[in-house]
């Protein structure tokens, strides 16, 4: 299986999840298989993210956050989303494989905890 997720770099970095895609111009892809990590610049996918990941067969998503909109999107390809707990990709992959880490729902989304209390009108994901 492989595993997409934001990751903060290259390098001893690239084991650290970003708190979510639009804050970083990273993706990381952790294969279970081989354990190997690769770390891509977004921008030189040549494509969308969604597509991308897609492209890849990257069925399972591990992030801190995501807007509404692009959950909808990974939904409809199949790909699976599910919250992160903290920064460290080894962890996050450990609980997923032990069915710790929560799915990411609609109704978390919409909550104003998850827009950390901003207004909806400075809010990207729709919603409103």
């Amino acid at each position: 299986m492989k595993i997409g997720f934001p990751a903060l770099g290259h390098g001893k970095e690239r084991g650290i999840l970003s708190a979510d895609f639009t804050r970083n111009g990273y993706i990381g892809v952790y294969d279970t298989e081989t354990e190997n990590i690769l770390v891509f610049n977004k921008e030189e996918l040549g494509q969308g993210l969604t597509e991308w990941l897609f492209q890849e067969e990257i069925d399972t998503v591990i992030t801190a956050g995501i807007q509404a909109m692009a959950l909808k999107v990974f939904r409809e390809l199949g790909i699976s989303v599910y919250r992160a707990s903290g920064t460290l990709l080894s962890l996050n992959v450990q609980l997923l494989s032990n069915n710790c880490l929560p799915l990411f729902t609609n109704e978390e989304l919409y909550s104003a905890a998850s827009c950390n209390g901003s207004a909806c009108s400075s809010c990207r994901s729709g919603c409103n």
